[in-house]
């Protein structure tokens, strides 16, 4: 006969073998209701961590980037005049006291082979290394929106951090000089900005892009990364930054969105400076070419193929 010790042992062992049952039920039944969720967490998860590696590998580049200049425009100029301009990367030397010269109203191509630094000096202008007046804002498109819940057109209408700042400073430079041309131009972003304009101008850009009138509805994390991408470049294109740097801007566009983008940015009235490895998307965007060659910059005036023009008739009369 067992003893009374034993029998409750086995009658805990039976209770909490029901108890396990019953828990296995009702896993099983949460997994099967948590499934989705737990993969959308899962993807998420995914891209967060992506999104972090890229943040810490931005963040490493810049560490290792030393930059110098001297800003020899006026501090309340629309141009950007820099002189005596250094840039080294891990110590190698890419740019050596050259100038820089970017001017309102311009469009630069910036040219270059591979690996001469083409790509960094855009990051270095976008992390303002380089001495840019502050009241220049500059917009450097870098990556895709990431994924949220929210629309593709609330994303490109989600401005209300840029516009405070373009109010602070018109406030700021109309205490300084109430005829100043960047304050007109100011004034002038403020109204693009207005609520009562600013869906009809965000779906615009979208449609020019690729975007149906469904898809400016829909969620960004029900996106792939290159229409995000479109997303951040439309963001951009809204926000219409005092400089625009835009570095391969056609990768994730398909034809009809290359064509519409070209003819967009043609009529950009700020600063814009891209690189591009589309000779036609330069000849249609650009009125200037910057060449980086031999760690110096030198400025042409025309498109892609005036530049080529003007190379190979300088290369003759040596």
């Amino acid at each position: 006969m067992p003893s009374d010790l034993a029998k409750k042992k086995a009658a805990k062992k039976k209770e909490a073998a029901k108890g396990r049952g019953r828990t296995k039920k009702t896993d099983e039944l949460e997994d099967g209701d948590q499934s989705e969720a737990q993969s959308n967490g899962a993807q998420c998860n995914g891209i967060a961590s992506l999104t972090k590696e890229i943040d810490e590998f931005e963040l490493a580049k810049t560490e290792a980037r030393a930059v110098t200049g001297v800003l020899s425009s006026h501090p309340n100029s629309t141009d950007v005049h820099v002189s005596s301009l250094s840039l080294t990367f891990h110590g190698q030397e890419l740019l050596t006291d050259t100038s820089l010269e970017l001017n309102s109203g311009r469009r630069y191509g910036l040219m270059g082979l591979n690996g001469t630094g083409k790509s960094m000096l855009l990051s270095a202008i976008g992390a303002r290394e380089i001495p840019i007046p502050e009241h220049i804002d500059i917009y450097h498109l870098t990556r895709e929106m990431p994924t949220s819940d929210k629309t593709a057109l609330y994303c490109v209408m989600e401005v209300d951090e840029q516009r405070i700042m373009l109010e602070r400073e018109a406030e700021r430079l109309a205490s300084e000089d109430s005829e100043c041309e960047k304050l007109m131009e100011l004034y002038e972003r403020l109204e693009e900005l207005d609520a009562a304009k600013a869906e009809v101008r965000a779906s615009r850009i979208l449609h020019g892009l690729g975007f149906t009138a469904a898809m400016q509805q829909q969620k960004m994390k029900d996106f792939s990364g290159g229409w995000r991408m479109r997303v951040a470049l439309a963001r951009a294109l809204f926000i219409k930054p005092f400089m625009l740097l835009l570095d391969e801007p056609t990768n994730h566009l398909d034809l009809d969105a290359c064509v519409w983008l070209e003819a967009e940015l043609s009529s950009f009235k700020r600063i814009l400076v891209l690189i591009s490895h589309s000779q036609d998307f330069l000849n249609g965007v650009c009125t200037n070419i910057i060449n980086l060659h031999l760690k110096k910059l030198k400025n042409y005036t025309g498109n892609y193929d005036q530049y080529v023009k003007t190379r190979e008739e300088l290369e003759n009369t040596r």
